[in-house]
């Protein structure tokens, strides 16, 4: 709350069938346990603190995964961004991004070239315009007092807020020493009353929130401007569970810290089944939860102000094995031991980056996370025994070294898939060799083993007509 006081607000339930603020039910604790209200979340008769909020990747905005997608090569050949200037019924401006150069370019309403917006703000001249920087997000709202959109534009290590209609460009923020993870906002965006995200300006200042890969956290804060680094201390940074808010009131800036309790957990990169194993033992115990309230001053360092604590009992285990819940874990056992490989030797960042990248990099990383063996040992079994057979069924048919060894690499990085793809290219017949007696393929005419030529078959009395 505003005063400093942390309650406890637990979602009960919800009426089933609907999905009304008034249908979802709460309760509220105070720090000693103790009930204070139950009913309607809506309802509540307490006053929170409203805080800074990840922009949604997936549900508004635009990532450079769909900026990606807009320059493959698509039914729709000239699909661009465009931003219209002027009034709802009539734009006057169109300001369209081009992607190779990386800027913006604008045309009047007859096509005619009016300016440019790029890293150095608005200018007339082509050779002026300088590209903004590798693009990761973008995200757009009407002003209070205009129907034109105001762009917030976030490259590797800057953050631009371009204004088209006036044709101004701010650089909000820049980070000279690591790349930009995530923004989060409060109030930033100049919106309606009543409309979905406002934030009443009378008890928050505008905020937006930034997280950079180097574990700093960066406030842009304005009326009046202000700009800080907080930086946390070195013990939070490696807790299970860590999850940061900020908030800026009239008088204050809040930081609302929440973790979990819990021991050292394996590094899931380097063991995924012990970290498995410790996920599972985890949840099978009752968590321990905190919440922490800080007041960061003017240079960025933080006073506790309130905590609270509270216990979350453990997951009920299933005790209903189906058969859906199984198949994955028979499945894994087959699966190449490639992806282990590949999952220790690239990093959480790597698989993280190619996860957020188009479609298809997305449903790759998702089934190679899905299916991972996790060093399991029956794997490493399946494998060898797949290869044992290659061996075997390969040996007599074998025409060269090289090609002999590929396949058995094949199958061990593959496993089932690798061994089905063998036995469908080289299952070719074989022969019992007059003068050894060892199996042969047919694909030679000497024997791989004594090196006795094919012998020639018998002439039949057929031979006679087909004889010229």
């Amino acid at each position: 709350m505003p005063d400093g006081t942390i309650h406890l607000v637990y979602r009960l339930k919800r009426i089933i069938g609907q999905k009304t603020a008034e249908s979802e039910i709460v309760q509220i604790y105070d720090t000693n346990d103790k009930l204070l209200w139950e009913g309607p979340r809506n309802k509540k008769p307490y006053e929170y603190l409203s805080w800074s909020e990840q922009l949604p990747e997936y549900r508004t905005g635009f990532t450079w995964q769909m900026m990606k997608q807009l320059q493959m090569i698509q039914p729709e050949f000239s699909r661009n961004i465009e931003i219209p200037v002027g009034s709802p019924d009539k734009p006057e401006q169109i300001w369209r991004y081009n992607p190779a150069k990386d800027y913006f370019v604008g045309y009047d309403i007859e096509g005619n070239k009016i300016g440019y917006i790029s890293s150095t703000g608005f200018t007339e001249s082509k050779s002026n315009a300088q590209p903004f920087g590798k693009f990761r997000y973008f995200t757009a709202w009407c002003p209070q007092d205009s129907s034109n959109p105001t762009l917030l534009w976030q490259t590797q290590r800057c953050i631009y807020q371009i204004d088209f209609e006036k044709r101004h460009l701010a650089k909000i923020f820049e980070s000279a020493d690591s790349d930009i993870e995530r923004i989060n906002l409060l109030g930033w965006r100049d919106l309606t009353p009543g409309k979905k995200d406002y934030i009443d300006h009378e008890k928050y200042r505008p905020l937006l929130y930034c997280v950079t890969e180097d574990g700093k956290h960066h406030l842009i804060i304005r009326e009046p401007e202000q700009q800080l680094t907080i930086t946390v201390p070195e013990d939070w940074k490696n807790w299970f569970g860590n999850l940061y808010q900020f908030t800026a009131t009239k008088q204050d800036i809040f930081l609302y810290r929440r973790w979990i309790e819990a021991s050292y957990f394996p590094d899931p990169k380097k063991s995924p089944k012990l970290y498995e194993q410790w996920l599972r033992k985890f949840r099978s115990q009752p968590q321990k939860h905190w919440g922490e309230l800080y007041k960061a001053n003017n240079q960025g360092n933080l006073e506790l102000l309130n905590h609270y604590t509270y216990t979350v009992p453990r997951r009920p285990e299933s005790a209903e094995f189906t058969f859906r819940m199984v198949t994955p874990h028979i499945v894994n056992k087959f699966s190449p031991p490639l992806y282990d490989w590949l999952w220790h030797l690239s990093s959480i960042k790597f698989w993280m980056q190619l996860y957020q990248r188009t479609d298809f990099a997305h449903s790759l990383a998702r089934m190679i996370g899905n299916i991972l063996p996790g060093d399991s040992v029956i794997n490493w079994l399946l494998s060898a025994a797949m290869m044992g057979f290659a061996f075997w069924h390969g040996w007599p048919r074998r025409t060269s070294w090289l090609k002999f060894l590929f396949w058995l690499a094949f199958v061990g990085i593959f496993n089932l898939a690798g061994l089905l793809t063998y036995l469908a290219l080289n299952h070719t017949t074989v022969i019992k060799c007059p003068a050894c007696g060892r199996s042969r393929g047919l694909t030679k005419v000497n024997c791989i083993r004594c090196g006795e030529e094919l012998p020639a078959p018998e002439r039949g009395k057929l031979d006679l007509i087909f004889n010229t």
